[in-house]
């Protein structure tokens, strides 16, 4: 991605602009969620020791000027690297027409933040705009269907697509819901060629969304009683391996919880979850490492051990091939907490 145009984003390579635009009976949940996003990525940056914001944002009216009342982040640039149309709370179908035929100034704008390869999202009925604007002739793009033949009276090539919720086609994306704003701008960072970003959204992701692995592991996290019962066999299996997680692994303890044969799990077990009993607690003990690994001081061995290993090298080896990174580096990619000695330095001086 194209660097900011400005001098201070020119000394900081990975720094990245993005610009949310302002318009009457515009929504504004959307560009706050990514705002607010970006706010807790410049924090995770700033936790791992990047001193200087990673994103930055500014808010722009339909004029191109900027937008009073609301707070950036950082210096006003002219080409920003992403710009956000967030849509406007139209009642139907003509008052949409409308407001777009209002607001058709900043198409230009549009049309030269992509021209110097930018991105731009068009997210629920602001992908109108990007209609507008030129930037969806014979181009595939999600449309909220209440609204799809407005749309289509901007630019009648789009290809409709039905099947997905969200879609990019050369830096050109459209989502057919305002909540899935956040989403949109993870897929972004997903998909960028610098490893910083893409690092920072992995983590972003598992803090900012609902991580339904990590979360079947808070009563492990936690140290909470861990008496519950399974509805079957197999859901019993799944469940003691959870609550054994620091234990030794036993398949005959495993089968004894399900109430069914050593043989007999291992074919269901696989037929059901797709790996073997083994393979799901090393899963489930690699995910609480990862966990760790992110928000702890443990050395490599202590955490080792809390994970159910006794043998660090046996851990390093299993992590590594589930991860493809080993403990350290995914550490030091994924950490939450910044370095001890870091402890403090940010807090003001007495």
């Amino acid at each position: 991605m194209r660097r900011p145009n400005s001098t201070a984003s020119r000394s900081t390579p990975f720094r990245q602009h993005w610009e949310f635009l302002v318009c009457d009976e515009g929504l504004k949940g959307p560009n706050a969620a990514l705002s607010d996003l970006l706010g807790a990525m410049n924090l995770i940056a700033s936790i791992r020791g990047d001193h200087c914001p990673v994103f930055m944002w500014q808010w722009t009216t339909t004029e191109g000027r900027a937008a009073k009342g609301y707070q950036g982040q950082g210096m006003r640039v002219s080409k920003p690297d992403v710009v956000v149309v967030s849509g406007w709370h139209a009642r139907n179908g003509p008052h949409l027409n409308q407001l777009v035929e209002r607001d058709a100034t900043i198409c230009g704008r549009l049309r030269t933040v992509h021209a110097h390869g930018g991105h731009v999202i068009g997210l629920f009925n602001g992908v109108a705009l990007l209609a507008e604007a030129g930037l969806l002739a014979n181009t595939q793009a999600v449309v909220p269907w209440p609204f799809v033949t407005s749309v289509l009276r901007h630019e009648p090539t789009i290809e409709l697509v039905k099947e997905k919720a969200l879609t990019e086609h050369n830096r050109i994306w459209s989502a057919v819901s305002p909540v899935l704003a956040t989403e949109v701008a993870l897929e972004l960072f997903r998909r960028e060629p610098r490893l910083e970003f893409t690092n920072l959204a992995q983590v972003a992701r598992s803090v900012w969304l609902h991580a339904p692995d990590r979360q079947l592991l808070t009563q492990t996290v936690a140290r909470d009683s861990r008496s519950r019962a399974g509805p079957g066999s197999l859901e019993r299996a799944r469940r003691w391996l959870e609550e054994h997680l620091q234990d030794a692994y036993s398949l005959s303890a495993t089968a004894e919880a399900a109430g069914m044969s050593k043989r007999s799990l291992l074919r269901h077990f696989r037929g059901r979850f797709g790996t073997t009993p083994l393979g799901m607690l090393h899963n489930l003990r690699v995910m609480h490492a990862r966990m760790l690994l992110e928000s702890s001081y443990l050395s490599i061995e202590a955490l080792a051990e809390k994970c159910g290993w006794r043998d660090v090298s046996t851990f390093r080896s299993v992590f590594s091939r589930i991860t493809g990174v080993t403990p350290a580096a995914y550490r030091a990619r994924f950490s939450l907490r910044s370095p001890r000695r870091a402890w403090g330095q940010d807090l003001p001086r007495k």
